[in-house]
């Protein structure tokens, strides 16, 4: 039995809570996505940790490097064969005895695989090269089609001495290498990490062009460059990435700033070779950066104070599909070069602090001509022509530049950066590898991470001593932890809700459900009301609204009862909770740009979001919380046709947010003159 004391002081207790006002559902945001789930997935593994890997398209095989050892493995991860490549003076070392190399007593014996390429032409020539790391860097081929291949040598003692080998290709320090095609002939783009003695003996180059000779037996240099003698102990080039595009090949590297300062900044670098020109003075740099802007918006004044993530730590190179190519303002397939990146220290060290960038080749290929236009064409600015590791620095001519100006290598002087697509989400994680596919419009991306983890892989991908085969669909759907997350995934992925966990299909024992999620009430208010009369009650929880939905609550799709039966009947007006309050501004001119932001309740809500003005897409900069159910959302305008006023509508997940205020697009601005036109060095001066 309840003491009559217990029951006033409940009462108090409720009396004082609603004249606090604590009669409001209070926000609690979930977690949507557990990160620490873990899958079962076909595995291969390796002796040693994975150093290079290439997949055969045509048969689905992959080519696994990894210390002393090359192996091909099928598509049900299991080994076809293997070519043992070292320890040199094993019986076990094939590549050993398929070359006549002396070696010193000192050198190295274990031999890492630093270059694996497949032939471009698998069907005539269906070649797997291989570069290791001893024996002076020289290469094997093998025939893949065989069951068991045996390596055949790409060395010709004659034709090779200590101090100059044009059959020597791989650093022990890291090299990255692409075969391109120019009509018949094949070219090998190498670029190594060397140091004095690399370059000394058995001479390795920093980056090279190579031409396979008709013999099978070695190699044409068609030309090369190196690091210059005075700082190739102290100067270093970490290759991270190669790739090839129609007239080009890239090389993704990570090296400070200044040359002659061994405390200056690191920064990420991109150099170009032609293809069907391969020479050095063709040779072009191009600082990438990845940024992170607060509010995802350029500073058009002042200095920048947002975050530079300066270095790469793993890229992929392939296409956009249309969600993202949207948003990048670029053609739904395009080629696009995916970088993920880290802040790296004067030591050079990555944080564990990561962003994705996304740099569209067009773009880039655009910066380097604008570069090397601002080097060779008239200008009151001095630039410097870069490079003063490769060549002595010197400024570039400008006016009185001629013809000859852009034969010879150069740096783009302007660093070309792109926005973090993770808006800076993606703290105390480091990204290893990166791989980034379309599946219907969406563009996938998959992640290692320093600490083993990996980050929706649906392809290849390989951590540590272990290659993973993922399937198209994704590794599975536990990870989303809500109902609206589950059902909002995307449709390739296949997921369902089954008795609170979201999975396939095939693996729910009970009832199934893609189409809808059941509401769940956390707390409800007031929890006394008088017999007989009539009082307002509110309900908290969440999916309330169901995923496919009717984006109303009335009393046709919703039934709420109190004990045995008694029916509720629904406000609606009160019940639909997503709503624009306020548009600020609410003007901007007709070239677009102008930064809106809309306040209203439960914008921050659903996984998806959208903003349209009209028919135009108000590209969304920032969603932030607000005091109690209040939330905003940031976007940029698009430019408009025609003056006028247009409605606004935020889509939320498939929930349409209607609202009578209206977004009126202005003529734009016209300066007619400036007073004063003229002022004093040291003074400010308020122009009118």
């Amino acid at each position: 039995m309840v003491s009559l004391t217990a029951l006033l002081t409940v009462w108090i207790w409720m009396l004082s809570q609603t004249a606090l006002g604590q009669h409001t559902c209070p926000s609690t945001p979930q977690s949507s996505i557990d990160f620490t789930v873990t899958y079962s997935l076909p595995q291969f593994q390796t002796q040693k940790p994975i150093q290079n890997i290439a997949v055969n398209p045509d048969n689905e095989q992959v080519y696994i490097g990894y210390q002393n050892a090359v192996v091909g493995v099928n598509s049900s991860m299991n080994k076809i064969w293997e070519v043992k490549t070292g320890p040199i003076g094993s019986p076990d070392c094939e590549t050993c005895l398929a070359c006549d190399v002396e070696v010193q007593p000192e050198d190295p014996v274990d031999t890492d695989n630093e270059i694996l390429l497949l032939d471009p032409a698998l069907n005539l020539v269906p070649y797997l090269y291989i570069c290791g790391s001893t024996r002076y860097g020289i290469c094997y081929f093998t025939d893949i089609t065989l069951e068991a291949p045996a390596p055949q040598c790409l060395y010709t003692k004659k034709r090779n001495s200590p101090t100059y080998c044009r059959d020597c290709v791989a650093s022990p320090f890291g090299t990255k290498a692409m075969i391109a095609e120019d009509g018949q002939t094949s070219y090998f783009f190498v670029a190594a990490s060397v140091n004095d003695r690399i370059t000394q003996t058995y001479p390795r180059r920093s980056l090279s062009v190579l031409r396979p000779l008709s013999t099978e037996d070695g190699f044409d240099m068609v030309t090369n460059v190196t690091v210059l003698p005075g700082l190739r102990d102290s100067y270093s080039i970490n290759y991270i990435y190669s790739f090839s595009a129609k007239d080009y090949v890239y090389f993704l590297s990570l090296q400070r700033e200044n040359p002659y300062k061994n405390d200056s900044a690191f920064q990420t670098r991109l150099g170009r070779l032609s293809i069907s020109n391969p020479e050095m003075w063709m040779y072009r740099e191009l600082i990438l950066e990845c940024r992170y802007e607060p509010k995802r918006r350029r500073r058009r004044t002042g200095t920048f104070k947002g975050t530079v993530y300066n270095g790469l730590q793993a890229a992929h190179f392939g296409q956009v599909g249309k969600d993202l190519a949207d948003e990048l303002r670029v053609a739904k397939g395009e080629n696009v070069l995916y970088g993920v990146f880290a802040e790296v220290n004067k030591h050079g060290q990555p944080q564990k602090n990561s962003a994705l960038c996304a740099f569209p080749l067009t773009k880039i290929n655009q910066e380097i001509e604008a570069g090397e236009e601002a080097c060779c064409k008239s200008s009151t600015e001095q630039l410097s022509r870069g490079l003063c590791h490769f060549q002595p620095c010197e400024n570039c001519p400008h006016e009185n530049s001629d013809s000859r100006c852009t034969d010879q290598p150069t740096l783009v002087s302007k660093p070309y950066y792109r926005v973090d697509l993770f808006n800076s989400e993606m703290r105390n994680v480091l990204f290893t590898s990166v791989l980034v596919n379309t599946i219907e419009t969406h563009t996938v991306g998959h992640f290692g991470t320093s600490d083993g983890r990996i980050l929706q892989v649906i392809t290849w991908c390989w951590a540590g001593e272990y290659m993973f085969r993922v399937p198209s669909t994704g590794p599975g759907c536990a990870h989303f932890k809500t109902c609206p997350m589950c059902l909002n995934a995307p449709f390739f992925m296949n997921c369902g809700w089954c008795s609170g966990i979201c999975s396939r299909q095939e693996e729910c024992s009970s009832q199934w459900n893609k189409k809808s999620c059941g509401p769940i009430i956390t707390e409800f208010f007031p929890k006394m009301v008088p017999a007989g009369g009539v009082t307002e009650v509110t309900l908290c929880g969440s999916e309330f609204q169901s995923v496919l939905r009717p984006p109303i609550i009335s009393g046709k799709t919703h039934i709420v009862t109190v004990g045995s039966g008694t029916v509720c009947d629904v406000l609606p007006e009160k019940s639909n909770s997503n709503s624009i309050t306020e548009i600020k501004p609410d003007y901007g001119p007709l070239f677009g740009g102008t930064v809106v932001t809309l306040t209203g309740r439960y914008l921050n809500t659903g996984v998806t979001r959208n903003v349209k003005i009209g028919d135009k897409n108000c590209t969304i900069q920032n969603v932030s919380e607000g005091k109690g159910t209040l939330s905003s959302i940031v976007c940029h305008t698009e430019a408009a046709e025609a003056v006028g006023e247009l409605p606004v509508k935020v889509i939320i997940d498939s929930l349409q947010v209607n609202d009578t205020k209206m977004f009126s697009y202005k003529n734009n601005p016209v300066i007619n003159s400036v007073f004063p036109n003229c002022s004093f060095q040291r003074y400010d001066t308020k122009l009118v």
